[in-house]
């Protein structure tokens, strides 16, 4: 028995490991941000710890702002790694707010280095150069990506270069990009600030006084194609264009809202919508939807606020998907409560004027009775018009006003499991409903 007993445990592991190993492969492969290796192409060292020497290295702004030794005559620039936060972590990290993406950087210098000292620098920048960086991506990693974004700048002003995406087919996406200054934001076409208000770090490991920045370049891939290489390409000849990181974004999703029905509601109603999650080609995984309001009201006793909800707050996209997922959006508007109609002090001091007349009438012993009795008739009629007219009639809210009246803005966002956020609308799409509210 004990040997019977002892001999299926030995059998039953393997099965069981080649059970578990079954649903895992059965499993659809989730979306996942991929942090491309820069490794093989960086080029220049540019990220230093404060307080971390590099005197005599170009850097990336071979600039003026320090007093240096000799044999040296300028002072060059560089990224400190404290003020970008980037992580400790070898290699270090950054996931910018902004963006909601994961970059993994270059190792960063920690100890004195460069030709006044006896250690030499690491590189752990790419300097963009006039024949083009290749970087090309490991077989495993060439796959469809929807979006590309790379983390750099330009120094010493603004400068031209192109970003080329090439794919499997032969076929590519070339963009032209005005690259920013680090401390003069342009705003140019697929730009933004990825880390602001940073200072740099001089060659002799202090911080200056200038307020820089580090920028998110973010450009739009062919999801129907197999990524297989990007190249980097200074136009300008200046040799002052940089880049610091790369991620990759999977084919990820949109999200498009139908138009409210109804789309006014009176205080006190609902309006709803369908919202449809369009995967784009390749993608699956679940998404946490969300909803938000504006402008934003702040409820209270005399007030109260709108508010939306979603049925169901996620879908699963699968691979076997025959027809995008939706989700149903309800807007729901509070009633006024409490009102209630009063007079206004304008009725008692439109009366005074026939009510002196009055007054008069009565006094006026030389009048014949016949005038007197006109003057009665006249003035009751004056008094019965007066009493009559609307605005001298108010309406005070002395409880809760409800949803105030006004337009309203309904914006729906999802992020996946994986972190994986929405791609932009596309033209004739949305993910914001709108909704007019009334009193009446």
């Amino acid at each position: 028995m004990i040997t019977r007993g002892r001999s299926s445990s030995v059998f039953l592991a393997p099965v069981a490991a080649f059970v578990i190993a079954f649903l895992f492969l059965a499993m659809p492969a989730r979306a996942q941000n991929v942090q491309v290796d820069l490794s093989s192409t960086f080029n220049v060292a540019g990220i230093f710890t404060t307080g971390t020497t590099f005197l005599g290295t170009s850097g990336m702004d071979n600039g003026n702002n320090c007093t240096p030794t000799a044999p040296y005559t300028n002072c060059p620039d560089a990224y400190s790694s404290n003020q970008l936060g980037l992580s400790t972590a070898n290699p270090p990290t950054l996931t910018p707010p902004s963006l909601n993406v994961p970059f993994t950087f270059g190792p960063v210098n920690t100890v004195n280095c460069g030709p006044s000292t006896s250690t030499a620098c690491t590189i752990d920048v790419v300097n963009l150069t006039a024949s083009g960086v290749v970087i090309t991506l490991p077989t495993d990693q060439q796959t469809i990506y929807s979006t590309l974004i790379i983390l750099g700048t330009a120094v010493n002003g603004d400068h031209k270069g192109l970003v080329t995406a090439a794919y499997t087919d032969n076929s590519t996406n070339v963009f032209s990009q005005t690259f920013s200054d680090w401390c003069g934001f342009g705003s140019n076409q697929y730009e933004s600030i990825a880390v602001g208000g940073i200072s740099r770090i001089n060659s002799n490991g202090t911080l200056n006084g200038a307020t820089c920045n580090l920028y998110a370049y973010t450009y739009p891939l062919d999801y129907t194609k197999t990524l297989q290489s990007i190249t980097l390409t200074d136009t300008d000849d200046s040799g002052e264009s940089f880049a610091l990181a790369i991620t990759l974004k999977p084919p990820t999703y949109t999200i498009n809202a139908a138009t409210a029905a109804p789309a006014s509601v009176i205080a006190g109603s609902q309006s709803t919508a369908t919202v449809t999650v369009t995967p784009q080609p390749g993608y699956v995984g679940t998404i946490t939807l969300s909803c938000s309001i504006t402008p934003t009201i702040v409820s209270s006793s005399s007030a109260t606020a709108p508010t939306c909800s979603l049925s169901p707050t996620s879908v699963t996209v699968t691979a076997d998907e025959t027809a995008p997922p939706t989700t149903t959006l309800t807007f729901s508007s509070t009633a006024q409560a409490n009102a209630m109609l009063q007079r206004s002090s304008r009725v008692f001091y439109a009366l005074w004027l026939p009510g002196l007349g009055l007054v008069g009438i009565s006094l006026g012993s030389r009048s014949s009775l016949r005038k007197r009795l006109s003057g009665w008739l006249l003035l009751g009629m004056l008094l019965a018009v007066l009493i009559s007219i609307p605005a001298c009639v108010s309406v005070t809210h002395l409880g809760n006003v409800g949803t105030p009246p006004g337009q309203y803005t309904i914006v729906v966002t999802g992020i996946d499991t994986n972190d994986l956020s929405q791609a932009s609308n596309g033209p004739g799409t949305t993910n914001t409903v709108a909704v007019i509210v009334t009193d009446k």
